[in-house]
């Protein structure tokens, strides 16, 4: 039996097979991105994940925020998710971030306003999905870039260059594709952001 066949098989099983409905969609997708280079990738993925258990961990017993309700009820932090979703945005972007610095940061601006919309709605969400408290949206932000822009520079230590599928920069120029999609998140994440803080005011009374 081939490698491509095992990783046929593999694919057939970890998406169509047991698990939860959610541990599909993250199995797929981390799949699809790592299935060429699995060990560069797989290297990568529990480096991103270790990381990431290790600072929301920190994070949360130095009291700047917590998670009332989680998929594993008696951890301290939502596990699941920080061990599929946290790594899958590392390894899409590894994978696909375009060469180029000035075409990877509008990549990595949506990227980040996606998440942090995610953020914001279990935030405000009626299930107290996460409970800010010494803690802001800024700060969150400002996390959120400097964890994915490290992992694109250990990416690139990791991950040979061959293995990863930058998207053109033609795409992200005016009219294109990638300038619709960036532009469309932007106004998106804006608005609801601003949304957001309206509501902040009003509870505030000012």
């Amino acid at each position: 039996m081939g490698l491509g066949r095992i990783d046929d098989d593999r694919f057939s099983t970890c998406c169509l097979g047991g698990g939860t409905p959610s541990g599909h969609v993250e199995c797929c997708g981390k799949f699809l991105i790592a299935k060429q280079h699995v060990r560069t990738y797989a290297v990568l993925y529990a480096f991103s994940a270790a990381v990431g258990i290790v600072l929301c961990l920190a994070f949360v017993y130095a009291g700047f925020y917590s998670f009332p309700v989680k998929l594993v009820p008696y951890t301290p932090i939502p596990l699941v998710e920080m061990a599929t979703i946290i790594p899958f945005f590392v390894l899409f972007g590894v994978k696909y971030s375009p060469e180029s610095w000035a075409w990877k940061l509008p990549f990595y601006f949506a990227t980040v306003q996606l998440i942090m919309l995610f953020e914001l709605i279990a935030l405000v969400s009626p299930l107290s999905l996460i409970d800010y408290k010494k803690w802001d949206v800024w700060d969150s932000y400002t996390s959120w870039w400097l964890y994915l822009l490290f992992f694109e520079w250990m990416g690139g230590k990791i991950v040979p260059r061959k293995a990863r599928s930058p998207l053109a920069a033609s795409s992200f120029r005016y009219g294109r594709w990638g300038w619709v999609i960036v532009h469309a998140i932007a106004m998106t994440t804006v608005f609801l952001a601003g949304v957001y803080a309206g509501w902040g005011l009003r509870d505030s009374g000012l």
